[in-house]
C-alpha cells in the first residue's frame, strides 16, 4: 500500500507532492532535493497526508495529477520544487551514480 502527501509552507503554500509506502516518508528530511532543502531551511514544513491505502500504481497516478495541477517551479508552471512529473521510482542520476562510485 502507498500514501500521497504534500508539504506546505506555514502560509499554506504547497511546495512539494510526494508518495511513499508509509506515513513516515512524508515526515523525513532525508532524500530530498536541494530546492526542497532551501524551502525547509527558510520556512520549515507542514505535512498533509492526502490519501492512504492506495496501490503503488494509484499513488503514482495521483502524484502525476497533483504535480501537474500545482505546477513545477523549475518549469515556471507553479510552486512545487519537485524535479520530475512524478510516478517514477527514484533512481540516481548519472552524476549521482558517479558520486556513489567515488
Amino acid at each position: 500500500m502507498a500514501i500521497v502527501y504534500r508539504h506546505l509552507k506555514p502560509n499554506g503554500e504547497v511546495f512539494y507532492i510526494g508518495i511513499g509506502k508509509e506515513d513516515k516518508r512524508a515526515y523525513t528530511k532525508q532524500g530530498r532535493n536541494r530546492y526542497w532543502k532551501k524551502v525547509f531551511d527558510k520556512y520549515g514544513f507542514e505535512v498533509d497526508i492526502l490519501k492512504r491505502d492506495l496501490t503503488w500504481e494509484e499513488a503514482c497516478e495521483l502524484e502525476i495529477i497533483l504535480i501537474s495541477w500545482y505546477g513545477r517551479r523549475d518549469l515556471g508552471l507553479g510552486t512545487l520544487v519537485n524535479l520530475t512529473n512524478g510516478g517514477e521510482i527514484n533512481t540516481p542520476s548519472p552524476k549521482g551514480i558517479e558520486r556513489i562510485r567515488n
